[in-house]
C-alpha cells in the first residue's frame, strides 16, 4: 500500500532524530523494516475503521515480546505490562476489536513477532501515566512512580487516514493523505513563532513581575488550549490579539459573555511559588478546567477569539479580512533553522485561507488553526510584511 520510500523517510527521520546533538536520545534500535512497513499499512486500514460513526482510536507500539520477560523481573519496570493470554494477529479485524477497550492517552497494543512466529501480533498491553503538563503534574513524593511511555516505535491514530509516529513523548512525523511529514522542534522558542508570542508578552503586567518566569508559564498555557482544542477532533481557529489592537474591522463576533473569562488571575499564584502542595494543586486543576472550557468553545464553528493575555473576547465568530495577497513562506523551527518554503494557499481550505487573511490584516496577531486531520497551523505577520507559517505546532504538544 505504501511505497517503500515513505518507509525508508520515515527510518531515516527516526535514526536523525536519534542523532541529533541536542536530542540526548538513548539509542534504541528499530525493527526491521518489514515489520515497519506492515505495521504502519494495518493501523493506517484500521484508523478507516468507524465506531458509532467516529474514526476508532488506537495506539501501537512495536516491542519484542521478549521486553515482558526482562522487564517483569525488575521490581518497578517503567514501562508496566499486561500479557494477553492468547496474543491476536496484527490485522485491521483485531484492532478495531480490542481499541474500544483501550484509551490511546494511557495504554497502547504490544506488538511483536512471537518466538518462531513469522507474523506480527497483538501480544499485550503497556500501559503508562497521562502525559502531564506543568498545571497537571502531581508532585511524586505525594502520587508516587510515574509510567512512562515506552520509547519505542510508536503508532498514533486518532483520525481516519492519520497516523503519528513517535517515541516516549516526541514526535517523529506524521502521515496524512498518504505522505509522510517529518516532525520539526518545538516552534514556540524565542527562535522561532515564540519570538512573535514573547514581543507581546513583554507588555503583560504580569510579565513585568516576574520575567522569564511568567514567559514559561504562559507559553505552557498557549500550549496547553492548543492541545486541548486538538485532542476534541474538531476543526476550529484561536486567535490571540493584542489589547490594543482590538479592532473589530475584520472581526463578526457571535457569541461573548458580559463577565471578564480569563486564565490569566489563576496564573500569578503558581508564580508566587509560596503555596504548600494541596493548594498549589488545586490551583492547577482550575487553570486546567478553565482551559478546557476555552477550548471547547473552538467546536463551535467560527474562531474563538483572546487577547494575547487569554481574555475571552468572543467565541463563534466569523473572520472576514480580505484575501490576503502577498506571499507567504514557512518561519524557522524550534532551533531558528530552515524555513523559508513557499506557500499555496489553494491547497488549503477555507478556514485556512479566512485565518490567513486575518492575520495578514491584524498586526501582531497569532492565528492557529486545528485542522480535524491532526495539524494545528500557525500564522502570524512578520516584520517585513511577509506572513510566515508554521504547518504543524502540534509536534511540540503531549501526545
Amino acid at each position: 500500500m505504501f511505497e517503500d520510500h515513505i518507509i525508508k523517510k520515515i527510518i531515516e527521520t527516526w535514526s536523525l532524530d536519534q542523532a541529533h546533538p541536542l536530542q540526548e536520545k538513548i539509542h534504541t534500535p528499530l525493527p526491521p523494516f518489514s515489520q515497519i512497513k506492515k505495521a504502519v499499512e494495518i493501523a493506517f486500514l484500521a484508523s478507516l475503521e468507524r465506531e458509532e460513526g467516529r474514526p476508532i482510536r488506537f495506539t501501537l507500539v512495536l516491542a519484542d515480546p521478549d521486553i515482558g520477560g526482562r522487564s517483569s523481573t525488575v521490581k518497578r519496570p517503567p514501562e508496566y505490562l499486561l500479557h494477553l493470554t492468547t496474543p491476536l494477529p496484527l490485522t485491521v479485524d483485531s484492532i478495531a476489536k480490542l481499541a474500544p477497550a483501550l484509551d490511546p492517552g494511557v495504554s497502547a497494543m504490544a506488538v511483536g513477532l512471537m518466538a518462531g512466529g513469522g507474523e506480527l501480533t497483538i501480544w499485550g498491553i503497556f500501559t503508562f501515566s497521562p502525559t502531564s503538563s506543568r498545571f497537571n503534574e502531581i508532585p511524586l513524593w505525594v502520587y508516587g512512580e510515574l509510567a512512562y511511555r515506552p520509547d519505542l516505535f510508536t503508532l498514533y491514530a486518532n483520525n481516519a487516514g492519520s497516523l503519528l509516529i513517535a517515541r516516549h513523548h516526541n514526535q517523529i512525523g506524521r502521515i496524512l493523505n498518504g505522505e509522510f511529514t517529518p516532525a520539526t522542534p518545538s516552534p514556540f522558542t524565542v527562535k522561532s513563532l515564540g519570538h512573535y508570542m514573547i514581543n507581546s508578552v513583554r507588555d503583560h503586567v504580569l510579565y513585568a513581575k516576574y520575567g522569564d518566569s511568567y514567559w514559561r508559564i504562559y507559553q505552557d498555557a498557549v500550549e496547553l488550549i492548543l492541545s486541548e482544542a486538538a485532542a476534541r477532533g474538531h476543526g476550529s481557529i484561536f486567535v490571540l490579539l493584542p489589547p490594543e489592537n482590538l479592532r473589530l474591522r475584520y472581526l463578526i463576533p457571535r457569541f461573548s459573555f458580559h463577565e471578564t473569562t480569563t486564565v490569566q488571575y489563576l496564573l500569578e499564584p503558581l508564580l508566587r511559588n509560596d503555596l504548600d502542595v494541596a493548594t498549589s494543586i488545586a490551583m492547577r486543576k482550575a487553570i486546567v478546567e478553565r482551559i478546557k472550557f476555552l477550548a471547547q468553545l473552538g467546536t463551535i464553528d467560527g474562531a474563538v477569539v483572546l487577547t494575547s493575555e487569554l481574555n475571552l473576547i468572543c467565541f463563534g465568530a466569523m473572520l472576514s479580512a480580505p484575501p490576503w495577497q502577498g506571499p507567504i513562506i514557512t518561519g524557522p523551527d524550534g532551533y531558528g533553522e530552515g524555513g523559508g518554503e513557499t506557500l499555496d494557499p489553494s491547497r488549503l481550505g477555507t478556514r485556512h485561507n479566512s485565518a490567513m487573511a486575518f492575520a495578514g490584516a491584524y498586526e501582531d496577531s497569532l492565528v492557529f488553526v486545528i485542522s480535524q486531520d491532526g495539524p494545528v497551523r500557525a500564522f502570524v505577520l512578520g516584520e517585513d510584511k511577509t506572513l510566515l507559517y508554521w504547518p504543524d505546532c502540534s509536534v511540540s504538544m503531549s501526545l
